[in-house]
């Protein structure tokens, strides 16, 4: 028997407020539900499901988002190489998760249960902690269907006044489907230039595999800023037509950080390809409109503060009080900053954020940098560091060095210019004076690769 409207939502709340946890019996029972819609569309083929499915569509899809989620956090970077326990826990709920996607794709009706469409997402995000290639791969064919399904549902309902609610709830899994894409491409340039001293796949990188993921990686990293600034337009509109919320429930979905996270992900990705672009011109390519290199990262620039400026955004309450940021958000924003003064060093950016004191120096001068750096490398309320550098503080990969370094000096401000005779030189010394903010400085050996990689190319190819 299938599962009341008042049980679907009594299981998606459960999962939501983390008081269970998406297991084989959850799965069994969404399975058993998806045959049994299926049955009613075959026994009774029509446009629009009956009434007792129109009511429970909506909260099984919000189910099938609750328990992809909830299973996706339990698969653990690179679990592929982590071998035991660790690793099976990480294979089963990827599994899990490959088996509800599948019911997702066989609902009935798909458009009537919106929230559906996070299974695609969860299982392209599993699929890119695989942290292989062929994971990236498999993440990126999840995305691009989940992309167009979500723009085929969007067209079932266009034009309909009483889909209205579709078409919100539409719009609030965008933010996620965003989210999880540009993610992805972040997520690859950082195992990829984090990494490559390490390999991928266990293989051993040369000089003549940059070009090939350098190009690679910029063409996602363009993609994936793309959609993360649709999103934060839908996030506006959102925001301008019904609000945002503090809880999600059955109605709603889209919270009040609604244009934190997005902006963060877009940001990080303007910066990854910002800084390979210097390298990209090397190579001889283009970009994809054929815009000149100069002009292509001055839009680069353009499209950054955007994204940066929605991040800095206040976060209401329900009575429209604005609240601080969670810590995470504001590692990020330090994050954000350093990785922007190192790549174009003495940039005006100022700061409406004065909850650390570093946030407060403009331009993203030489003081600025050595304040975030500190800021990052000291302990926090935990004891632990506050954080690392992210990608830019953890490259070993040749060709993204030199394309940090030829783009200091290709975005440098004048006034930063004058006063420094030698602008490329400062990231490698930055990198050997702040290895603590590599990400991966715990590791045996790391610093020798690291130095390896940051003396002369020709010795680190």
């Amino acid at each position: 028997m299938m599962m009341s409207a008042e049980e679907l939502r009594q299981r998606a709340t459960d999962l939501r407020l983390k008081r269970a946890t998406a297991g084989d019996e959850l799965l069994a029972a969404i399975e058993a539900d998806v045959s049994e819609y299926r049955a009613v569309r075959d026994a009774h083929p029509r446009q629009i499901p009956p009434d007792y499915l129109v009511a429970r569509l909506p909260l099984m899809g919000w189910l099938i988002y609750e328990a992809t989620w909830n299973a996706v956090q339990r698969v653990q970077p690179a679990y592929e190489f982590l071998g035991g326990e660790r690793e099976a826990a990480s294979r089963a709920a990827a599994g899990l998760i490959a088996r509800v996607a599948e019911a997702a794709r066989a609902l009935p009706w798909p458009e009537f249960a919106p929230r559906a469409l996070g299974a695609l997402r969860a299982q392209a995000l599993a699929a890119s902690k695989r942290d292989t290639q062929a994971g990236y791969d498999e993440a990126w064919l999840h995305h691009h269907e989940v992309s167009e399904k979500h723009n085929d549902f969007v067209q079932s309902h266009a034009g309909e006044e009483s889909r209205a609610p579709y078409l919100l709830a539409l719009d609030e899994v965008l933010l996620q489907l965003a989210l999880a894409e540009t993610g992805t491409a972040c997520r690859t340039a950082e195992r990829v230039v984090g990494r490559w001293s390490e390999g991928l796949d266990e293989a051993s990188w040369t000089g003549e595999d940059e070009e090939y993921w350098i190009a690679r990686m910029f063409r996602e990293l363009t993609d994936g800023i793309k959609i993360g600034e649709r999103a934060l337009d839908v996030a506006a509109k959102i925001d301008r037509e019904y609000g945002f919320v503090s809880q999600v429930d059955e109605h709603r979905l889209a919270m009040h950080t609604s244009y934190q996270n997005p902006g963060i992900m877009t940001a990080r990705a303007v910066l990854l390809a910002l800084a390979m672009s210097a390298e990209m011109e090397r190579m001889g390519r283009l970009m994809p409109d054929e815009t000149p290199w100069d002009v292509a990262r001055t839009d680069l620039l353009g499209r950054f503060v955007k994204a940066y400026r929605s991040i800095e955004k206040d976060v209401l309450n329900d009575a429209d009080e604005p609240q601080p940021p969670k810590f995470e958000h504001l590692r990020s924003i330090i994050q954000i900053r350093l990785n922007l003064a190192l790549l174009a060093p003495g940039y005006p950016l100022p700061s409406r954020w004065t909850f650390v004191p570093c946030l407060a120096l403009d331009p993203l001068d030489d003081a600025a940098v050595e304040a975030m750096s500190t800021w990052l490398s000291e302990a926090g309320d935990g004891g632990r560091q506050r954080g690392d550098a992210n990608v830019i503080g953890s490259a070993t990969m040749p060709a993204f060095i030199t394309s940090v370094e030829a783009c200091r000096a290709l975005l440098a401000s004048p006034a930063y210019a004058v006063a420094h005779q030698e602008v490329t030189g400062g990231y490698r010394d930055w990198r050997r004076r702040w290895f603590v903010l590599d990400r991966h400085a715990a590791e045996t050996g790391r610093r020798e690769r690291v130095e390896k990689r940051l003396g002369p190319l020709d010795d680190a190819s």
